[in-house]
């Protein structure tokens, strides 16, 4: 096999007449895609099929597209972006050329809808190639750069969904998109993973990790009885709540399931736990649903925001609160881990204690839950997945919740331990 050298080429807008030639690109790129294995389950169909769908993006109102060209013509690579407010009427056509693969591409729209950042405006990425035999030669971020240097000098972000796991690394790390929100699960091989940057790029996750709290330090000092309480499940209010800590005549106690649907907060903007809408519904609006008897048993607690820490985004000033939301170390503290990253994963707590922290919406269904730790921006917060994993990049403060994806709420608070007896569920 002879080794290619890097050939000479001009990245430029595509043209009108290179859009089959673009869609055919994209999709000999793509053929071998365990995501379009899934999508268009017919070897022999998936390359014409995949082509007809980059057709209808390459023409949609909006589409920005760009190829890299050798000098002698010959098209190398292509990049295809669509803006966060493209004409929805492009799906019924996507419906119509995929045929009987309109499911999986269905269900990758709707899903993809409930994914996207809830923010305008912004670009996604929804089409990248470079021709096999070329990879690796520098082609792609030089794609990807002409689009994001002219987006940068507009102060616009980018979003995608790459269909092979991230962790940091390859083109798109080049750049310093980062893990977003949770990930898009369609089958076993079938999974996109959203990826978000800012304009002008995100910061590169620290050298050195910051240890959090191992599982196994607790505070104060607790009697054998003590610890018999802990993990219990109690009653109190209208809801279930699992033991954390008893110490010193106080129970820490945390909802067993996530109470409500909210948004951290009600704006796209940089946020602390002090101004964020959640605190104070849950300190209003929640506190309010305990009886009057019930608030005297809830104390007042002086609660720490420190930094992410992995990031050092800053947490804001401390607060007092009633009802309050776990940060990280606290997570990493009751709920398990060692606050470290899994496996070869930067951007997630993700390890045996997955199942621990994994919890049900009321109606039965998973559900993501919100912790007050900053993530890797003062405008997304750190929440916990549906599968358990601590998202140490966070997600948008505003995301709202959907039928596919929920966000919610998982108060705290700290009890008066002997002030009345609780009813243990279990």
């Amino acid at each position: 096999m002879c080794n290619l050298t890097k050939p000479e080429y001009n990245i430029r807008p595509i043209r009108q007449n290179e859009i089959d030639t673009v869609a055919d690109m994209i999709s000999t790129g793509y053929y071998n895609d365990e995501f379009f294995i899934w999508s268009v389950g017919n070897d022999n169909e998936r390359h014409s099929v995949v082509a007809e769908y980059y057709k209808i993006y390459l023409t949609a109102a909006g589409c920005v597209a760009y190829v890299a060209q050798t000098l002698d013509g010959k098209l190398i690579g292509a990049a295809v972006w669509l803006p966060h407010d493209t004409d929805v009427s492009i799906y019924e056509d996507i419906d119509r050329v995929t045929g009987v693969y309109c499911p999986q591409f269905r269900a990758v729209s709707d899903r993809s809808h409930d994914s996207e950042p809830p923010i305008g405006p912004f670009y996604q990425l929804v089409g990248f190639v470079v021709k096999r035999e070329l990879q690796g030669m520098g082609l792609g971020v030089a794609l990807l750069k002409y689009q994001l240097d002219r987006l940068d000098k507009m102060g616009i972000p980018t979003y995608l969904e790459a269909s092979t796991p991230y962790f940091g690394g390859g083109v798109y790390g080049k750049f310093g998109y980062l893990p977003v929100g949770e990930l898009m699960v369609f089958a076993d091989t079938a999974v996109l993973y959203p990826l978000w940057r800012p304009a002008g790029g995100c910061p590169k996750l620290p050298e050195a990790y910051v240890a959090l709290a191992d599982n196994r330090n607790t505070e104060g000092h607790t009697s054998p009885c003590d610890e018999d309480m802990k993990g219990r499940v109690v009653r109190f209010g209208c809801y279930d709540w699992r033991v954390l800590e008893v110490c010193k005549g106080k129970t820490l106690l945390l909802s067993e399931n996530v109470i409500d649907l909210q948004l951290y907060h009600d704006a796209y903007e940089s946020v602390t736990w002090e101004k964020s809408s959640v605190r104070e519904y849950l300190n209003t609006t929640f506190l309010n649903t305990f009886t009057p008897h019930e608030q005297l048993q809830i104390l007042d607690t002086q609660v720490s925001n420190s930094p992410n820490p992995w990031f050092g985004v800053g947490g804001g000033e401390d607060t007092s609160d009633k009802i309050f939301l776990l940060s990280v170390e606290e997570v990493v503290k009751y709920l398990g881990g060692k606050g470290q990253p899994g496996g070869k994963d930067n951007f997630y707590i993700d390890d045996q204690h997955n199942n621990a922290r994994s919890v049900l919406c009321k109606d039965g269904s998973p559900t993501r839950w919100m912790l007050r730790t900053p993530g890797s921006f003062p405008y997304l917060v750190v929440t916990v997945t549906i599968d358990g994993r601590v998202a140490i990049t966070g997600d948008f403060v505003n995301r709202p919740s959907t039928g596919l994806f929920n966000m919610g709420v998982r108060p705290a608070l700290w009890r008066c331990a002997g002030d009345v007896n609780m009813t243990y569920k279990k």
